[in-house]
């Protein structure tokens, strides 16, 4: 059963067509196919608004028509380990403009911290009050569970806030997998075979939910796609059935807190339609802002849409931003 008003559903591969997909390799990963494996979650995700899309040279000359903003992370502010390179410009742009904004990111391996750490080192001032990630709403929905035994997939991922640390006090890998009572996916870097085997392995034997902190499919680097969480928990959905948790774009409870945070930082009334999502994916920043009543803006130069037909593909997945820019 789905819901798709907050990312809780049962996993039915049968209903999503992911048994007769070909999925893959990682190392495989293009914008191609990670559209492909969007649209086949499609079931799953918000539903979007119909909208006209109006196409403009740069994110700037929207400007006087915000209230503030919603920064995607990769894809708009750096792809890979580099800033995109008109962010510098755009960020002193906001800067001047004395515009709220905050960064709003699927990048959840590790704490808010060390992503601002990055960013100061690129020479942007960003602070914690202008940052959060799809981690961070898990972290505050652990508070409710009902599940105590969490055991992270991935152990280069950084502990969860909230809960214990199941993976050290289980005592070992392969007991975790058999003993936990949930699992939670923040990162796949170093993911490998051997542990997805594992995990559908474990969840064949005894389907938990796995909690969700990053349902991006892929995320663009300097020459290719990373294979993210979303990508492996889909190959996982074709092995076994078991409740899925999605945290992070596209699902509301990610914006909502972004709107939250933006409110705290004027004394200006925010209407939802003078806020604006920056963001690089169709499926994850643009199809979640129109499902809120944000502003949506896609920006195609950098991230997941350089180089291909941005009006062909948003005909194909019938997802529209209301903007298109080539550059921020």
């Amino acid at each position: 059963m789905t819901n798709k008003s907050d990312g809780l559903h049962f996993n039915d591969s049968d209903q999503l067509k992911l048994n007769n997909f070909q999925m893959p390799p990682p190392n495989m990963l293009d914008a191609e196919n990670t559209f492909q494996i969007y649209e086949l979650l499609r079931p799953i995700l918000p539903e979007t608004r119909t909208i006209k899309s109006r196409i403009v040279s740069s994110v700037r000359e929207l400007l006087d028509n915000i209230d503030g903003l919603i920064l995607d992370g990769f894809g708009i502010i750096n792809v890979g380990e580099h800033l995109t390179p008109d962010f510098q410009d755009f960020f002193a742009e906001i800067r001047y403009r004395k515009l709220p904004f905050v960064i709003l990111t699927n990048g959840a391996s590790k704490q808010s911290r060390m992503t601002i750490q990055k960013y100061e080192s690129w020479g942007l001032q960003i602070n914690d009050r202008d940052i959060i990630s799809s981690r961070d709403v898990l972290e505050e929905q652990i508070l409710y569970k009902f599940e105590k035994k969490i055991m992270r997939l991935n152990t280069t991922t950084a502990p969860l806030k909230n809960c214990s640390d199941f993976n050290q006090s289980a005592g070992g890998f392969t007991r975790a997998f058999h003993e936990a009572e949930a699992f939670a996916f923040m990162g796949s870097i170093g993911w490998t075979e051997t542990q997805q085997s594992k995990f559908e392995a474990a969840l064949i034997d005894n389907p938990r939910p796995v909690f969700v902190a990053n349902p991006d499919v892929s995320a663009p680097q300097k020459n290719g796609f990373s294979a993210e969480p979303g990508y492996w928990v889909a190959r996982a959905m074709r092995q076994a059935v078991f409740p899925v948790e999605w945290y992070g774009k596209p699902y509301p409870a990610s914006f909502q807190m972004a709107l939250n945070i933006l409110q705290k930082k004027t004394d200006k009334p925010l209407q939802k339609s003078r806020v604006a999502m920056i963001g690089d994916s169709l499926h994850t920043d643009i199809l979640g802002a129109n499902a809120v009543g944000l502003m949506s803006v896609l920006v195609s130069n950098y991230g997941l849409m350089r180089g291909l037909n941005v009006l062909e593909i948003c005909k194909e997945t019938d997802i529209h931003p209301q903007f298109i820019a080539s550059i921020l």
